[in-house]
């Protein structure tokens, strides 16, 4: 359900599908310390990339520096824009979050960029919408900006669906070598699906949020 799940799975396909990442390139990942936004962060670490992430608290902060984020920092105490100027410029975004920090990343991007959106979190809160002012730059700048799916991803970098190979044969011996973590927050009973439901809609979680029914 974690790291050899559909997280995993996001994470893995999203960045050989459209990230491509080259050794010593910088990737941004925004949510970096949820379910798949730190695994992206460890892969890009294998591939050699320099890793800029971020999250909504100083605890996530900690997380995403354990899992090996070279630049980790708190969206809501430092500008984002502020962060890429100092950091950047970056060649993949890694994007759960659209509106500002999009428009941030977008500016941010060096030429021929790729952006990986995979997730929507404040449209899915019923958020405000942000109106992004520098689209233009994706023109000037001739940026990749593609949403995907993981099982469309999967049929693409597999050939087929349903066994995916390719992906456990690269992810298996990361874990076993102790290259990839992960983070898993539990809630037990039936009862709490509510609560779970809520803290991972609200981005308030830390990696993968799971309801525990009953041992096994």
């Amino acid at each position: 359900m974690s790291v050899l799940g559909m997280p995993g799975q996001t994470a893995f396909y999203g960045l050989e599908l459209i990230g491509a990442p080259k050794t010593g390139e910088t990737i941004y990942v925004s949510a970096g310390a949820g379910a798949v936004g730190s695994i992206v962060i460890q892969l890009a670490k294998t591939k050699g990339l320099k890793v800029i992430a971020s999250a909504g608290s100083n605890e996530k902060v900690e997380v995403m520096k354990r899992m090996g984020a070279d630049v980790a920092f708190n969206y809501k105490t430092d500008q984002v824009e502020d962060v890429l100027a100092k950091e950047g410029p970056i060649d993949i975004y890694w994007d759960h979050i659209g509106g500002s920090q999009l428009e941030a990343a977008i500016g941010a991007c060096n030429l021929y960029a790729r952006i990986i959106v995979c997730g929507a979190i404040p449209a899915f809160n019923n958020t405000p919408p942000h109106h992004i002012k520098n689209l233009a730059e994706i023109l000037y700048k001739r940026l990749r900006v593609q949403g995907f799916m993981y099982w469309e991803a999967e049929v693409v970098i597999e050939g087929h669906s349903n066994n995916p190979v390719k992906f456990i044969n690269a992810l298996t011996p990361l874990v076993k070598n102790g290259k990839i973590h992960w983070a898993e927050q539990v809630f037990d009973g039936i009862e709490s699906v509510s609560e779970a439901v809520v803290t991972a809609l609200a981005g308030d979680s830390t990696g993968k949020v799971i309801v525990k029914v009953a041992d096994p």
